[in-house]
């Protein structure tokens, strides 16, 4: 049995173990503080840059592509209400100009490639390409576009197949199903 001498070595010695118990515990609360401290980068999908900042859309059929104004060479869509002949025309076309939209938006690339023409109102012709798909190609294959013909292409005519550069008439019928 320990003595009254043998009490003050024990308290000092109780005293010690919390004191580096407590040391202990301190040090690792500060090390989880500092390593919750420093935020995890969040998870960011990086989807590459789109060239909508490049395009401006005025028509389906025509565009404004770094500035310079573009006319389809190889499709006619569909005109808006200002200059549309009838109701469904201004109503596709603003379905239309939406597609297109959609692609512009989702498109990483685009190319242009001028035939050296320019129509009356002064735009460049050509073919547009969003990601290597040629824009007039698609509208006129998706019932979206007629092909250029003289006279235009009247979108305000019953359907047939034999008006000249009408699209395909298995576009409207699959849209309708």
């Amino acid at each position: 049995m320990l003595g009254p001498s043998h009490t003050p070595v024990l308290r000092a010695r109780s005293r010690a173990a919390r004191l580096s118990t407590r040391l202990v515990f301190s040090v690792a609360a500060v090390l989880a503080a500092a390593a919750c401290s420093k935020p995890e980068k969040p998870l960011v999908h990086h989807q590459p840059p789109s060239v909508a900042n490049q395009v401006l859309i005025l028509n389906a059929d025509t565009l404004v592509i770094d500035g310079r104004h573009i006319h389809l060479s190889n499709a006619s869509t569909p005109q808006t209400t200002l200059h549309s002949r009838c109701w469904a025309e201004a109503l596709l076309a603003n379905s239309v100009i939406a597609y297109v939209h959609d692609l512009v938006n989702r498109a990483t690339s685009i190319q242009f490639k001028p035939t050296g023409e320019i129509d009356g109102y002064g735009r460049a012709l050509g073919l547009v390409s969003l990601d290597g798909l040629d824009l007039g190609d698609d509208l006129y294959q998706h019932g979206m576009a007629a092909r250029l013909t003289v006279p235009r292409f009247d979108w305000c005519q019953p359907i047939s197949q034999k008006a000249d550069g009408a699209p395909p008439i298995s576009s409207v019928i699959n849209l309708a199903q």
